[in-house]
C-alpha cells in the first residue's frame, strides 16, 4: 500500500506565506507545532507582519453599549460597495469611554486610552491590554502614544492638562521599563490645548495642538520636541473686508506630510488642506477643492441632520468621511483629492443596534506584539 509522502516547505516560503494571513489564521497555527509558534511570535516576524499589515489598514469602529463594548473591523477597499461585518468582543466599558472627551489615535495597531487614574495600551488584535504603572503627574492628564519605525519602539508622552509648568514623562514599551521625566532643554513647548486634544503620530512624529496655538512636534526616537506657527486660516466671507480667524479642527496624514483641516470649510462644500512643506521654516502649502458630495445631510428617519467628518485617509490618500451620528445603514465616504473621485461603501449591521458612544480608528492595522509580558522585569 503506497503512503502519500508528506512535502514539507522550506522555511523561509513558509514564512513568507503566514505574514499574508490574518491574525485570526496566524493565532491557529501557532497550535500546530512548538516550531510554528516560537516562529510566529519573535521580534523580527511581529515587525515584518506589521509592514504586511500596513498596506492593508481598516477603519476600527468600536461602541459602546449599556452592558457591551464590541468592536467592527471595517475594510477600506471591498469587491462590492456593501460589507457585513463580524461583531468582536471588546475592551470592558470603562476602559474605552474617554472621560477627557480626547479623540485617540491608533498607532501601529496599538492604541493608547486613558481614564482618571491610569494609562491603558490596547491591542484589538489580539484582545490584550494592559495597565502601565502609576505615574506622578498633576490630573487630568492625556497620553500619546508614538512610534519609530526605524528602531521600532512605542513610547507613551504623558503631560498634565492643567499645570503648565510641570516636566512631561515617557514611557517606553518594553520589559523593565518605567516612567520617566523628560528634561526639555532647547525649548519650552505648550502643553496640549485642553478642549481641544488633536494629535497624530506621523512617521515617527507625534504632532499635538498646543494651548498658545501653536503645534508641538515630539520625536519619538531622539526625544526632542520642536514648535511650528500655525497657517493663516482665516475664513473670508462675502461681503467682510476681514477674515475670520479659526483654528484646525484635526490633523491628517496627506503624501506623508502633516496636513491640517477645519469642518467649517465641510459646510460650504468644500474641503481645504494646510499641508506641512517646511516644519523649521513654518512653511505651509494650501489645497482647495470643491466636494463632489454632500456633506450635510438628512437622516433617513427624516428626524434631523448630520454632518459627515473627515476622519482620517487610507494609504492611498484618499480622505475617510463618516457620519457624526449612526445613520442606518451605517457608511463610510471615500475621497480622493487628487483625481476628484467619490466611492461609498455600507457596512450593514452596525446601525441596527443602540449604542451610548461610538470611536472610530482610522488606518488601523492588525499587530502581533504581546501584551502580557510587558511590565516583566527585564
Amino acid at each position: 500500500m503506497e503512503t502519500e509522502s508528506f512535502v514539507s516547505l522550506p522555511l523561509d516560503l513558509t514564512i513568507e506565506i503566514l505574514l499574508r494571513l490574518p491574525a485570526k489564521s496566524i493565532g491557529r497555527f501557532r497550535c500546530v507545532s512548538k516550531l510554528w509558534s516560537t516562529m510566529t511570535t519573535t521580534p523580527s516576524f511581529v515587525k515584518s507582519y506589521s509592514v504586511h499589515s500596513s498596506a492593508r489598514p481598516c477603519l476600527l469602529y468600536c461602541k459602546n453599549g449599556e452592558e457591551k463594548c464590541v468592536f467592527y473591523s471595517l475594510p477600506h477597499h471591498h469587491d462590492t460597495e456593501k460589507y457585513l461585518p463580524k461583531e468582536e468582543t471588546g475592551l470592558p466599558l470603562r476602559i474605552i469611554t474617554n472621560e477627557n472627551n480626547i479623540h485617540h489615535q491608533s498607532i501601529h495597531g496599538l492604541i493608547p486610552v486613558e481614564n482618571s487614574e491610569s494609562v491603558i495600551i490596547w491591542n484589538p488584535t489580539l484582545k490584550q491590554h494592559v495597565t502601565l504603572p502609576q505615574l506622578k503627574v498633576s490630573k487630568p492628564f492625556i497620553s500619546l502614544l508614538g512610534y519609530d519605525p526605524i528602531g521600532d519602539e512605542y513610547k507613551v508622552l504623558c503631560m498634565s492638562l492643567w499645570v503648565k509648568d510641570e516636566d512631561p514623562q515617557i514611557f517606553t514599551l518594553g520589559p523593565g521599563e518605567s516612567w520617566r521625566r523628560l528634561i526639555i532643554q532647547d525649548i519650552s513647548p505648550s502643553h496640549v490645548k485642553f478642549y481641544k486634544a488633536i494629535w497624530r503620530c506621523i512617521n515617527g512624529v507625534v504632532y499635538y495642538l498646543a494651548a498658545d496655538n501653536t503645534i508641538v512636534s515630539f520625536d519619538v526616537r531622539s526625544e526632542k520636541f520642536g514648535v511650528i506657527q500655525i497657517p493663516d486660516m482665516s475664513l473670508r466671507m462675502k461681503g467682510l473686508p476681514w477674515g475670520i480667524k479659526i483654528l484646525p479642527c484635526g490633523f491628517i496624514r496627506h503624501r506623508g506630510r502633516l496636513a491640517l483641516f477645519s469642518y467649517i470649510s465641510s459646510l460650504r462644500g468644500r474641503i481645504s488642506l494646510w499641508i506641512l512643506e517646511d516644519a523649521e521654516k513654518h512653511e505651509w502649502v494650501r489645497k482647495d477643492s470643491s466636494l463632489p458630495f454632500k456633506t450635510l445631510t438628512s437622516l433617513s428617519t427624516g428626524e434631523g441632520i448630520f454632518l459627515l467628518r473627515v476622519s482620517g485617509e487610507t494609504v492611498d490618500d484618499e480622505l475617510i468621511y463618516l457620519p457624526d451620528l449612526a445613520e442606518r445603514p451605517f457608511y463610510a465616504i471615500f475621497y480622493d483629492l487628487e483625481r476628484n473621485r467619490v466611492r461609498k461603501v455600507e457596512y450593514e449591521g452596525i446601525g441596527e443596534i443602540k449604542f451610548i458612544r461610538s470611536h472610530c480608528f482610522p488606518n488601523h492595522i492588525e499587530s502581533l506584539m504581546s501584551l502580557n509580558d510587558l511590565l516583566t522585569a527585564a
